[in-house]
């Protein structure tokens, strides 16, 4: 991990991806900056270094950089958190669909 600036800053170095990814003009992007509209909340990202650390962020998406062997992580509630990605390091992109049973009792 980077360490962390400011989000205007990190929204302003991005804005050319984010703007490729969202499908929004950069001008809008850097008047606007992000909404929650922009998350889902059954998504999520996980950083996993080669070495075994992973982190997990909600309601979150990535945008990457490959040849700087960079990824940022936007999230909706912890920031914008960027990585310096190490050679076999994985960024993964989940999104949940989940179905819960619950028990007759429980529903009546």
């Amino acid at each position: 991990m980077t360490p962390i600036r400011p989000s205007r800053e990190v929204l302003q170095d991005w804005a050319p991806e984010l703007s490729e990814r969202l499908g929004r003009p950069v001008e809008q992007i850097l008047s606007k900056g992000l909404s929650a509209h922009d998350f889902s909340t059954s998504a999520f990202v996980e950083v996993r270094d080669p070495g075994g650390i992973v982190v997990r962020l909600p309601f979150a998406f990535a945008v990457f950089r490959p040849a700087a062997a960079r990824v940022v992580v936007f999230t909706e509630h912890s920031g914008y958190i960027e990585f310096d990605l190490e050679e076999d390091a994985i960024v993964a992109e989940i999104e949940e669909r989940i179905y819960r049973q619950e028990s007759p009792a429980r529903n009546g």
